[in-house]
């Protein structure tokens, strides 16, 4: 990713902030400040009430977001249950796509709350590792049904689902184009009596359903950026995994480094300094359109 200076004066701002908030956490990494701030359009102020909720989120709900490791028996189960894969390249319009489906069917093997650990993980693992196709202008989730049964409907966890929702929602530093939902089965309706109460009404305007084997999602994005299983171009769904959980090994130090997530309530202060906040305010206000390489 190359930064364009103007940014580069938003991130020195961003981090002079972080400073002055010794209860956040202080080893956030640059690539998930440019995030931050891209995802409030150029906004400092606003991308600082982001990661204040980020993190705030994050530490209220610690068996999700911090005590976690990508190594353990939990998360490796999950992985062999369920693929979540960042797709290479970016769509015409510089979106990011991600797959997500099951890939063992057996519902009993399923644990709902690791798979909300296990996806967080891989979000803040890509948010660090440099993107060859560049920054994306959004995302686009796309959750494949098949295999998926009322009996895994069953197994849902409503406070970790709940968790799930108020974060990417809220909290993530991510702009969300559209989510598209691939092999929608006959009892769709049902799932959705489970998850559309935690859903937003303008979220769910962005959801688009699919039958089974339909073309109508490549109208949405390029089939060939699909992996080979799908009739794309991406290389195969197994070479895909093999490089991400390779690199959440590597970076499990990173997801599991105290400096990088946890707050520290007893050194918050009241508010930054009139000159951290006045710088703020006239980079912000010269700067309000970003544009990436």
């Amino acid at each position: 990713m190359v930064v364009k200076p103007e940014l580069e004066e938003l991130v020195i701002v961003l981090e002079k902030w972080l400073k002055t908030q010794p209860h956040l956490p202080q080893a956030i990494e640059k690539p998930v400040l440019v995030r931050f701030i891209y995802s409030m359009f150029g906004d400092v102020e606003a991308a600082q009430r982001l990661i204040e909720l980020n993190y705030a989120l994050r530490n209220k709900h610690p068996h999700i977001f911090l005590q976690r490791d990508p190594t353990d028996q939990e998360s490796q189960q999950l992985l062999q249950v369920a693929d979540l894969l960042p797709l290479p390249g970016l769509t015409p319009d510089k979106n990011k796509l991600l797959l997500y489906r099951l890939i063992d069917y057996e519902a009993d093997k399923f644990n709902f709350t690791a798979s909300i650990k296990v996806f967080f993980m891989m979000a803040d693992l890509r948010f660090v590792i440099p993107d060859e196709a560049g920054m994306c202008d959004g995302e686009v989730p796309i959750f494949d049904m098949a295999g998926y049964s009322l009996r895994h409907v069953a197994r849902t966890v409503f406070s970790s689902l709940r968790v799930y929702m108020k974060f990417v929602q809220e909290a993530h530093p991510v702009r969300l184009k559209a989510i598209h939902v691939l092999n929608c089965p006959s009892y769709l309706d049902k799932v959705l009596t489970v998850v559309k109460p935690f859903i937003k009404s303008e979220v769910f305007k962005l959801i688009h359903f699919h039958l089974p084997n339909a073309d109508t999602p490549y109208k949405h994005f390029p089939r060939d950026m699909l992996p080979a299983e799908y009739g794309g171009k991406a290389g195969s769904v197994s070479e895909l995994k093999e490089k991400w959980v390779k690199l959440l090994a590597e970076k499990r130090d990173y997801l599991m480094n105290p400096d990088a997530w946890k707050i520290d309530k007893s050194k918050k202060v009241k508010a930054a300094t009139t000159e951290t906040n006045q710088g703020t305010e006239q980079v912000c206000e010269s700067l309000r359109t970003l544009e990436f390489d």
